[in-house]
């Protein structure tokens, strides 16, 4: 009698075993923190698939936000109102500006080609292409970010990033920006490289209360001001072997080290 309720016992803990781990199997992947890859063809497509722990590669072509934003499928995945520490990872809009609000571990590029084949543009003026706020290990690839207006007429920068954490900004192509090409507020360990900044009005990039930025291999070209290039404030931003190209404007605090072009602010 011993012996059979021993057998039946094993038994029940051995199908308890075999289903638990049935549905760990059945578990979405980001629910067990592993990555996901997405390719999409569009913007629906591309806002869609924000997640965490997700890599969105955009298939060549122009996605096109303010035509996303006056259609149909915007408003669904849309929080009209302001994140905030207790809001979930998503896109939130207040105003004008949408912005993509505490995610963590997000990529989203192009394809890895030597030309950029995937175009991200706004027809606002007033808002920034693309904003992040409160994210954490992001980083964009081989793409191109521009206002597509008229020079100098937009207020918004080309990417905006705002209390964010470790990221990865590689072979982009910020262009066409009524204020800067690059805009961070309370940012901490941020990398652009191999990149290009251009076209801009008010300056190349703007930065405060910010930690660690470097920027490294990058091309700064047709932008002319009467303004700071580089508007730097309570931060830190370090340029290593970049290049200027029919560039006018005010740069401070230029060191040279072994042929490399150092800019670094600590104010």
């Amino acid at each position: 009698m011993m012996k059979q309720f021993g057998k039946t016992k094993w038994t029940g803990l051995l199908r308890c075993a075999l289903l638990t781990l049935l549905l760990v199997m059945m578990m979405a992947p980001t629910a067990l923190g592993a990555r996901r890859t997405v390719l999409v063809h569009n913007v629906r497509e591309m806002m869609e698939a924000l997640g965490d722990h997700t890599e969105i590669i955009l298939a060549p072509g122009q996605y096109n936000l303010s035509a996303w934003l006056r259609g149909p499928f915007a408003d669904p995945v849309i929080h009209n109102f302001a994140w905030n520490p207790i809001s979930p990872p998503g896109l939130y809009q207040v105003y004008h500006e949408l912005e993509l609000a505490g995610f963590q571990d997000l990529t989203i590029r192009g394809q890895d080609t030597e030309a950029i084949t995937a175009e991200i543009v706004t027809e606002d003026p007033y808002s920034s292409v693309f904003k992040f706020l409160n994210c954490q290990q992001i980083r964009l690839a081989h793409l191109r970010f521009g206002h597509i207006q008229q020079e100098g007429h937009c207020t918004g920068a080309v990417l905006n990033l705002e209390q964010v954490k470790d990221a990865s900004l590689d072979h982009l192509d910020l262009y066409g920006c009524g204020t800067y090409g690059y805009e961070a507020r309370r940012c901490k360990n941020i990398l652009l490289r191999d990149s290009v900044i251009r076209g801009c009005t008010y300056g190349l990039v703007s930065a405060a209360e910010c930690q660690n930025l470097k920027i490294v291999r990058t091309t700064f070209k047709d932008t002319s001001t009467n303004l700071s290039l580089f508007e730097v404030n309570h931060s830190r931003l370090e340029l290593l072997d970049c290049t200027f190209q029919n560039v006018l404007g005010k740069i401070n605090s230029l060191d040279m080290t072994e042929g490399k072009v150092i800019q670094i602010y600590e104010i």
